[in-house]
């Protein structure tokens, strides 16, 4: 190997010497692109920026887009600080596009939002930059060292990117961010789209495409539960999504979709409940498949499968009766009820267990005998001479008659 290059570049040298015109161009690394072929070495070099610019203009009149490409770019290598560098760089943005080179026509205007913020073509770069990212979200191929390859939604999402960190209070920021959650959605990365599609609404809720960003994120959930037949949760999610969209654009062009969507998710959900419903009745769990066709009757009353599960509900509860179908009922007896509406805990005497280990139970204390009884006076007006009173023996307190107590219960 070593032998070889010792013949090799002696002979490459000789022939840049003896062929000068015929040399290649120099080889260049853009980001984003890679190595690629730089600009013509034929190009006129000009004393001054304003001449440069002129020749720049010469060859866009000739329709040369490829020397006044790279004669608008000698402006600004040659003079970055003049006044029409700016302008320069935009143009050699526009001539790179005239060409097809969408990528170097990105970096280029990007080279302007970037150095030349101040510049009269700033939104005019950004807007270019926004249709060249929008190209490749609508399927244009990237080019790799000039050969075009697959579509890349990572590209797209690359320039949308640049476009609102750069200008995020910018016209464009709203479309660009929304371009963001459209390539994540078509690259399939449900959590990130609805992620992208939320700040649109977040950050630009008085922008054009708010309604529609808040609107897909109710439509990427709503494809994503037909993915696999039914997906319960992500349903569940549409249709918050599609409620709270109509709730807060009503006016939108999109609101009659919304709610079509909305009735085919509700009609979805009334056969996902009325297949549960039926498992439990093959399975002769009566109580569960009871509770499912109820569901069935609440959803959409008025559907076959609401008057086929009533059927069905009326033949269970004939079979089996009203208590076995009570939700939450009580099984087993019924406990002791207090006075006082409350249930009382029964107590074990776990005392008189042989494996007891804890301390011997408290010794009852005698029971004092209650004091006699004492004649209590009724209070009672004096009788009149026309009425008479009837003898009124004393209240008495039986022995065994003791207060009720209510018994002390533990704390929660």
């Amino acid at each position: 190997m070593n032998r070889t290059l010792r013949f090799v570049l002696p002979l490459t040298m000789l022939g840049l010497i003896v062929f000068p015109h015929r040399a290649p161009a120099p080889i260049i690394y853009r980001e984003g692109e890679g190595f690629s072929s730089g600009d013509l070495t034929d190009i006129e070099i000009k004393r001054n920026a304003e001449e440069q610019f002129k020749l720049s203009q010469r060859y866009e009149a000739d329709g040369d887009y490829k020397r006044a490409g790279a004669s608008y770019r000698l402006v600004v290598r040659r003079f970055p600080r003049s006044d029409i560098a700016a302008t320069a760089q935009f143009r050699s943005g526009q001539m790179l596009e005239r060409e097809g080179k969408l990528q170097r026509a990105f970096y280029e205007y990007q080279g302007l939002v970037e150095k030349y913020p101040k510049s009269s073509d700033f939104e005019a770069a950004l807007q270019a930059e926004y249709n060249i990212g929008k190209a490749y979200l609508d399927g244009k191929p990237i080019d790799i060292y000039g050969v075009p390859t697959l579509p890349s939604m990572a590209k797209a999402q690359e320039m949308f990117r640049k476009i609102v960190t750069n200008a995020p209070y910018s016209p464009m920021a709203p479309l660009a961010q929304y371009g963001i959650a459209q390539a994540l959605e078509k690259s399939g990365a449900i959590s990130a789209t609805v992620t992208a599609y939320q700040q649109v609404v977040d950050r630009y809720p008085a922008s054009d495409v708010a309604p529609n960003a808040m609107y897909q994120i109710g439509y990427v959930y709503f494809q994503a539960s037909r993915t696999t037949g039914y997906d319960q949760t992500a349903a569940v999610r549409a249709q918050e999504a599609f409620e709270d969209f109509l709730l807060r654009y009503p006016n939108s062009e999109k609101v009659s979709q919304a709610q079509d969507n909305l009735k085919i998710l509700l009609g979805r959900k009334t056969e996902n409940s009325y297949n549960i419903a039926k498992f439990y009745d093959k399975q002769r769990n009566y109580k569960a498949a009871y509770v499912y066709y109820n569901e069935v009757l609440q959803q959409q009353p008025d559907s076959p499968e609401a008057q086929r599960a009533k059927q069905r509900m009326d033949e269970i509860r004939s079979r089996v009766g009203e208590n076995a179908l009570r939700i939450g009922g009580a099984e087993g007896p019924p406990a002791q009820v207090a006075g006082n509406g409350r249930k009382l805990q029964a107590q074990a005497d776990t005392a008189s267990r042989p494996d007891f280990v804890g301390p011997p139970p408290p010794t009852p204390a005698s029971t004092p005998s209650p004091p006699p009884a004492s004649k209590v006076e009724p209070s009672t007006p004096s009788p009149t001479p026309d009425q008479s009173v009837p003898d009124q023996k004393p209240m008495r307190t039986a022995p065994g008659d003791v207060a009720p107590v209510e018994p002390t219960l533990p704390s929660q």
